[in-house]
């Protein structure tokens, strides 16, 4: 029988599993997940700020903001399960015999996917961050700590995340790995 997956159960349950010896969630499905609470904050704002009098004339534009950081958080919910998975599949090369002839190529392709997911949930917070910064001058200001609460949240997903894309990058062939940590670089330069 299958695992249900881990975005499907509740906050008790994956603080269990987190905390547990089971391999999964790890690190990467902590900065999906974090990556998600703080959209989900910010979806929060803009649902307390639009449909008042007051902010009316910024309405079209925290509408927008909420619908980017809708589909943020749904991008992130599915990265916490993708993060599970690209480590199984990671581990599972490790645990090939040495001498097996494909284990070198497989573990790069792994190791691969094992970086490219916490990066794409660093490329997505770091998205989240700047929504949440066009939001907080134009939110009901009664918000304000929250529009910072989910800032800080988002720079601590960026952040999980780079440390998850950092420690395959010795997996990766030189030239590959030169080239992930340029992005991953770019995506923290906020």
């Amino acid at each position: 029988m299958a695992e249900s997956p881990l975005v499907s159960r509740s906050i008790e349950e994956f603080l269990d599993r987190l905390a547990s010896d089971a391999p999964t969630p790890g690190g990467g499905a902590v900065a999906a997940l974090t990556g998600a609470l703080a959209a989900s904050l910010g979806r929060m704002v803009c649902g307390l700020t639009t449909g008042r009098k007051k902010f009316a004339d910024v309405e079209p534009q925290v509408k927008q903001i909420a619908s980017r950081l809708t589909r943020a958080a749904e991008m992130l919910k599915r990265l916490i399960d993708e993060d599970a998975a690209a480590y199984a599949e990671l581990s599972a090369v490790f645990k090939l015999d040495k001498s097996d002839p494909n284990r070198k190529a497989r573990l790069v392709e792994t190791a691969a996917l094992a970086a490219a997911v916490p990066l794409e949930t660093a490329a997505v917070s770091r998205q989240v961050l700047s929504d949440l910064r066009r939001l907080e001058p134009i939110a009901n200001p009664n918000l304000r700590s929250d529009v910072e609460a989910g800032m800080h949240v988002a720079q601590a997903a960026m952040h999980a995340a780079a440390a998850n894309v950092r420690v395959n990058l010795s997996l990766l062939p030189k030239e590959q790995a030169e080239k992930v940590t340029k992005e991953l670089d770019q995506l923290l330069d906020v």
